[in-house]
């Protein structure tokens, strides 16, 4: 109803109301968008000086922490605080030196090529080829074994082993070997005498087919290589290591140790373009060997080269303690753009990018906003307690707008409805008046002469007195009601007797203008307890209604039967009908039909708020049915009365 009433008379006020709330909700709005796109600007600012904050701290920590890895190189090698994960060596022409925690799997070549064979281990190697005499080549090794220069003598057990196997003594052979590892880390032929003895002994187990021994030979061989036991050329220590492995098949004991290769990569890197090319240099570089990270700080003289490597471990542990803190994690990547560390960002990440040229550190870095809960929870609490100010004063405005534009349209229809109820009490009081006083006029000066037409006029004023008589005191009756001061008389009464007295009135005053109530009543008798005077007045509103609202059908039908528990009262026309969307307000006051109006059909509006406030309080309902063009049907329900 409300949207129907809006653009009615006065408009002006209503539109201007409407026009000044939709403003105040559209600033409202306007509002928070700008405070909300403030904030997310704010929230990127700071989000992005906490980036560069966390790059500066982890440059200045990753240069500080190199720098004391550069400061090792200034004090004595044996007292030297070394971290877990990093190597210190010293390097030399003809030796090297390796102090800290973990030994090189494998070392760079130095010094002349192994010695040669001496003239007797050459003259028995001829026995034992060229004649194929493995035997007699054996007695001359065990001869050169005697020896007491410690290389001459190993590489004589080496082939004395050798002569022994072919000759198919292979207990014999392994003690030769037995005997050759207790040489240790003697030097024949390059290679020291133990990995030599180690390695025939698993070759002879495998020749003469003892599996388990030669998987736990090779296991316990394979363990000491990736020890680092000996020193050894990377050439050489990849080969045994393929072949202890290869004896152990799927009963290898130990896993390949990436870290530990990755520095003994580096370092034989290192010693070999030092080696190469002697001279004064300092200077640290970052190395991605067999794709672990390495780092490596040097400083080289003609005749000595020191250096710190440190490993994939320690490094791990310096990145980590670089970026401490939640919500954001480091990535590096070398001088060729691969990535040493973490994760690279996606393009639409929050990222600090340091260069290696600007912060001097082998790497270039990049700090990478995920999560920072610091700056994203405050923000987000403003902007929560933002959009709920926000929401809770345009709730407040609509609802109040509404509650206004709805007491105000209440208002300006109460107004119009009491101003067409003046107009038509007004209509109603001036018609029978001024019956009333030119019949009073024309009696008083002797006008109507004959008794016929003077008793015509007493019985005309007689019907608009009556009918004045009635106008006010329903007025009065209705105020009553609105003010809650109408008493009703309750009694038990005949429905049947109430309702044929209220027609049969009716009918007497409508009979003249041709209007005819036809009443139906069922055999039975009922008795309701109800005010007669009230409730008969209900029934005649109705009827009232009916001959008003039905000028051409001069016919109204009243029907009275108990249903169920209750007395229904239905009174029928075949008048103009009533619209579906005006059936509930024509039971308001004042509240007329736009069909009455338009028909010019006289009304105070106050009928049917009567007939309902009435009901009501008998305890009852008014039900309708109507359609415009065929009529309206009013039942009246009120209980019936409880028998003793």
């Amino acid at each position: 109803m409300i949207g129907g009433r809006w653009f009615q008379p006065p408009r002006r006020v209503l539109t201007s109301f409407l026009v000044v709330v939709v403003a105040c909700v559209g600033a409202l709005a306007w509002l928070g968008y700008r405070l909300l796109g403030q904030d997310r600007a704010l929230e990127s600012q700071r989000a992005q000086e906490q980036l560069e904050s966390a790059a500066d701290r982890a440059a200045a920590l990753l240069e500080r922490r190199l720098a004391e890895l550069q400061s090792i190189l200034d004090g004595a090698p044996g007292a030297a605080k070394i971290p877990d994960g990093t190597l210190l060596i010293i390097a030399r022409a003809d030796d090297l030196e390796v102090y800290g925690g973990r030994r090189l799997l494998f070392y760079p070549q130095f010094g002349p090529p192994p010695q040669a064979a001496s003239d007797a281990l050459r003259r028995a190697e001829v026995v034992e080829f060229q004649k194929n005499d493995p035997l007699t080549a054996a007695a001359m090794f065990r001869d050169a074994a005697r020896s007491r220069d410690p290389s001459q003598r190993g590489a004589a057990l080496v082939r004395l082993g050798r002569s022994l196997r072919k000759a198919g003594h292979i207990r014999e052979a392994l003690d030769t070997y037995s005997e050759l590892a207790a040489l240790g880390s003697t030097p024949v032929s390059g290679l020291p005498a133990e990995l030599l003895a180690r390695e025939a002994r698993c070759s002879a187990l495998e020749a003469s087919g003892q599996p388990d021994a030669l998987r736990g030979e090779a296991a316990a061989l394979l363990r000491d290589l990736e020890a680092g036991r000996w020193r050894l050329t990377r050439s050489a220590y990849e080969y045994r290591v393929d072949e202890a492995r290869r004896w152990t098949g799927d009963g290898a004991t130990s896993e390949p140790q990436p870290e530990a290769t990755a520095l003994s990569v580096v370092v034989e890197n290192l010693v070999g373009q030092w080696l190469d090319r002697p001279e004064a240099s300092s200077g640290r570089d970052a190395y991605l060997a067999d794709s672990q990270p390495v780092l490596a700080s040097w400083r080289a003289t003609e005749d000595r080269l020191a250096a710190t490597v440190a490993g994939p471990r320690y490094l791990t542990s310096l990145w980590a303690e670089a970026v401490a803190g939640p919500g954001i994690h480091l990535a590096l990547t070398d001088s060729e753009g691969q990535t040493v560390f973490g994760r690279l960002p996606q393009p639409s990440a929050r990222v600090a990018v340091r260069t290696a040229a600007i912060t001097k550190l082998p790497w270039t870095l990049h700090v990478v906003g995920t999560d920072l809960m610091d700056v994203a929870s405050g923000v987000a609490a403003r902007r929560r307690l933002l959009l709920t100010g926000l929401s809770i004063l345009t709730v407040l405005l609509v609802v109040g707008s509404y509650a206004i534009v709805r007491a105000m349209t209440r208002e300006l229809a109460v107004a119009r409805q009491q101003s067409d109820f003046v107009a038509s009490v007004s209509h109603e009081f001036r018609s029978p008046l001024t019956s009333l006083r030119q019949l009073s006029s024309m009696l008083v000066q002797g006008r109507l002469a004959s008794e016929e037409q003077r008793q015509r006029s007493y019985e005309f004023l007689a019907d608009e007195t009556g009918r004045l008589e009635r106008l006010i005191e329903g007025l009065l009756d209705f105020g009553l009601m609105e003010a809650g001061e109408a008493h009703y008389r309750f009694e038990g009464l005949d429905a049947h007797e109430l309702v044929r007295g209220t027609v049969a009135a009716f009918q007497r005053t409508v009979a003249t203008k041709g209007y005819k109530v036809e009443l139906t009543l069922p055999s039975a008798g009922c008795r309701v307890r109800a005010d007669r005077d009230a409730l008969g007045r209900a029934i005649w509103n109705l009827l009232d209604n009916a001959v008003k609202y039905s000028p051409e059908r001069r016919t109204v039908w009243v029907e009275a039967a108990p249903r169920e528990s209750r007395l229904a009262i239905t009174v029928r026309d075949e008048g103009m009908g009533i619209p579906r969307a005006e059936q509930r307000a024509i039971f308001e006051k004042f509240v007329r039909g736009a069909s009455s109006r338009n028909a010019g059909v006289k009304g105070t509006g106050l009928g049917l708020a009567m007939v309902r406030h009435i009901v009501t309080a008998h305890g009852g309902e008014v039900q309708l049915e109507s359609a415009p063009g065929t009529g309206s049907r009013f039942t009246i329900l009120v209980p019936l009365e409880k028998q003793a």
